[in-house]
């Protein structure tokens, strides 16, 4: 065979919700998460050679894996994730080659993980003819790959997210279902959100197990559902106002939110992250956050019109490092090279 599979799937940011899709409260209580594809992409090849020999290769790990055949798979903390995908997908007698890089590397707090995992996914399902997965077959199987398979611990939002692309409303209430509810908003809006958020790469993210364990143990004892039922009817009000274009409404919601979701573990916030959100807002940011399960990686915030810049060289100065950034309404995408 001399096709050669290319396969893009989208990071994500977390709008407002993040932390609700994640059990046990969205079994008990249901959950939603609002967020937004984004430009910064997980990117796979896949092609097949004649040896029946897997080879693996991380641009984001910087490994290269090598292996006899297909039985030779094992999960040993080394590239575990295309590991993974290649044993559920994959049954063919000729060998592989699989290659895999993230736009932001590992521990983002952008969904990379899940991207990853769709992007993998996808390159299979390309060649499956007319058997291929639909959107949500992609994500949940990415879900439980990663989730109940690898057992690494998180929501759902992530797969839901880079399998659709665009701006999305997602209600999960338990027993995996999953609602998807694509947003339909208004272009002058967007371009205007568009303008006025700004995207910054902060310190280092530890590993969120820590983060995400505190946060389900504070959720068993009662300590935090107050935070998590506001936290999620802050998302429908976030949801709202991006539909009807009041966007200085929507960053305060944005504040609002981040004030309830750092009341979710002590973990998610620390005194560099409180810093940096106090230097934007007093540059003209309205509100703002951590993009993922919290302690590092990136975050996002809306400014007031014509103080984005001011708010970014800020940061800068700070030592946060600002990302360029578009919306992306694609998702998951899978090409051929002949």
């Amino acid at each position: 065979m001399n096709m050669v599979i290319r396969s893009r799937a989208p990071l994500r940011i977390s709008l407002g919700g993040g932390g609700t899709d994640v059990s046990p409260y969205t079994e008990e209580y249901g959950g939603v998460a609002l967020n937004a594809a984004i430009n910064k992409y997980s990117w796979g090849s896949l092609d097949f050679t004649h040896d029946g020999k897997i080879h693996l290769h991380s641009y984001d790990y910087n490994q290269t894996l090598s292996l006899k055949n297909i039985s030779a798979l094992k999960y040993d903390g080394k590239l575990d994730l295309l590991k993974a995908v290649i044993k559920h997908m994959y049954n063919g007698k000729n060998g592989i080659n699989l290659y895999l890089r993230t736009d932001v590397g590992p521990r983002s707090g952008l969904g990379g993980s899940a991207s990853a995992f769709v992007a993998a996914i996808g390159l299979f399902n390309h060649i499956k003819g007319r058997r291929t997965m639909s959107p949500y077959e992609i994500a949940e199987f990415a879900y439980k790959l990663e989730r109940e398979e690898l057992k690494v611990p998180g929501g759902r939002q992530d797969q839901y997210a880079t399998v659709f692309g665009g701006f999305n409303f997602m209600e999960f209430k338990g027993h995996d279902f999953v609602r998807v509810t694509p947003l339909k908003i208004k272009k002058d809006y967007l371009l205007e959100l568009e303008t006025n958020t700004i995207l910054v790469r902060i310190v280092p993210r530890k590993m969120a197990d820590d983060v995400l364990a505190d946060q389900r143990k504070n959720v068993q004892t009662g300590k935090t559902l107050e935070a998590m039922h506001s936290t999620k009817e802050l998302a429908y009000e976030m949801k709202d106002a991006l539909l009807g274009g009041d966007l200085d409404a929507f960053g305060g919601l944005l504040h609002r939110a981040w004030e309830e979701k750092k009341k979710f573990s002590k973990l998610i916030s620390n005194p560099e992250i409180d810093r940096l959100y106090s230097i934007a807002r007093k540059n003209g940011a309205i509100g703002g956050k951590i993009t993922g399960a919290g302690g590092g990686g990136h975050m996002i915030f809306y400014c007031k019109f014509n103080t984005e810049q001011k708010v970014k060289e800020a940061l800068a100065k700070a030592g946060a490092i600002p990302v360029d950034f578009s919306f992306d309404f694609n998702g998951l995408q899978t090409w051929e090279v002949v």
